[in-house]
């Protein structure tokens, strides 16, 4: 007998996690009924059941039912010299069994996107900014900067979300008012500036820093956009300016980039009120640094030394530790990630995945994992770690948690 049902659920694959998304669940396979965006349907669709998925464990191309998946991996893990467990996004109870799981067998722990969230953490170190939240910009902010190049396509409900919300309490969202900065597209910029009041300097990634300066020190010349650009700045009475640091890192200056937007804000505040809101990656990274951060003191690169966690980025860097041979078995964890895991074929290489997971190259062994929201209860934070929100079971795979699977490599006996 078929099972429908229509529900709201609290969507676990990107970092704004919006919880106002209506879906139907038939047999078990997710229809998206009210979400605008096609970006988001089509991710939210591409993590249904199909022939392709694989819902098996599996060991060197043999199938293996759970337990056996279990034990083949417990043997290579007892045998390994040195494990790393890589991250590629898992839930508040998953980040905390691989920490677990890294006491009882000395491994680093690294989360994939580690390189992005230490751009921003090291302008913190060095210099701090000043930061706000998704909720706060959505009620006080009346100018929006907005750098980079791709980040609506990664996050595109900021758009409705937050900068241009249907309600705002202290600013009519007519009055709202987004500057793109950077390499846009020209199809995102008229579809927008269609609806909202937008403005665009286009300019290479690079130069963001001499834009910054010159609208700071209100040198602009002749260049009348720019010039509009930094009347509006200057009026403005609550400025966000948001990024993210995926976007800027193809750029060899990023960290330059960051620190100039970040100076600019400190400026700002002499006058009005002004924050930066760095928005985080879509593979639970906000939720990882979070978790790791209260439990080990330490956001990421980790490494279990037999007492305590120390931490180094440079040494406790999976993909340096992976690319120079300095481990001989690396466990991918994969819970809500579309990328293609890279694998490296001179190590064993267990993966965690969820049913759809892709991969370079088939890994030692596979076992299917629930995603967080969709098959199993689950906590995750938000990009601007203020809220963590609780997401509900929605179909019945009865696939494993990173937790359940953790909890049995710790537990199993042959």
């Amino acid at each position: 007998m078929k099972s429908t049902n229509k529900r709201f659920i609290t969507c676990p694959f990107c970092s704004l996690h919006c919880d106002d998304i209506e879906v139907e669940i038939n047999s078990n396979k997710i229809k998206v009924l009210s979400e605008p965006i096609k970006n988001c349907t089509k991710k939210i669709e591409y993590f249904n059941i199909s022939d392709k998925s694989n819902l098996k464990p599996f060991y060197k191309n043999k199938s293996l039912n759970y337990r056996e998946a279990i034990i083949k991996s417990r043997t290579l893990l007892d045998k390994s010299q040195d494990i790393t467990i890589v991250n590629h996004g898992t839930d508040v109870n998953g980040v905390r069994s691989i920490l677990n799981f890294a006491t009882h067998h000395n491994c680093t722990v690294d989360h994939i996107n580690s390189k992005y969230l230490f751009k921003n953490l090291g302008i913190v170190q060095r210099k701090g900014y000043m930061a706000t939240s998704l909720t706060e910009a959505r009620n006080r902010c009346d100018v929006f900067l907005l750098f980079g190049k791709s980040i609506l396509k990664k996050s595109p409900r900021l758009i409705d979300k937050v900068i241009f919300p249907e309600q705002s309490l202290c600013v009519k969202p007519k009055e709202k008012k987004l500057i793109l900065i950077g390499e846009f597209d020209k199809k995102t910029i008229d579809i927008l500036a269609k609806n909202y009041s937008v403005r665009n300097i286009k300019i290479k990634i690079n130069d963001i820093p001499q834009l910054m300066e010159l609208i700071q020190s209100k040198s602009i010349g002749k260049n009348d956009n720019i010039k509009a650009i930094s009347n509006i700045i200057s009026e403005s009475k609550y400025l966000v300016a948001s990024w993210s640091s995926s976007d800027l890192d193809v750029y060899k200056n990023a960290d330059d980039v960051i620190s100039s937007i970040s100076d600019f804000i400190l400026m700002r505040n002499k006058e009005n009120r002004a924050a930066c809101m760095p928005i985080s990656g879509s593979l639970a990274d906000a939720t990882s640094s979070q978790t790791m951060t209260w439990l080990t003191g330490y956001p990421s690169r980790v490494k279990f030394d037999g007492s305590k966690f120390i931490h180094d980025r440079n040494i406790c860097d999976s993909e340096f530790i992976i690319e120079n041979n300095h481990t001989d078995i690396v466990m991918h964890i994969s819970t809500v990630g579309l990328e293609k895991i890279k694998l490296n074929k001179k190590v064993k290489n267990i993966v965690i995945g969820h049913p759809n997971t892709t991969y370079s190259s088939k890994p030692d062994i596979f076992i299917p994992v629930g995603i967080p929201g969709i098959d199993h209860k689950s906590i995750l934070f938000r990009t601007d770690n203020v809220v963590s929100l609780s997401l509900d079971k929605i179909r019945c795979m009865n696939l494993p948690s990173v937790k359940n699977i953790i909890n049995d490599l710790l537990m199993v006996q042959d």
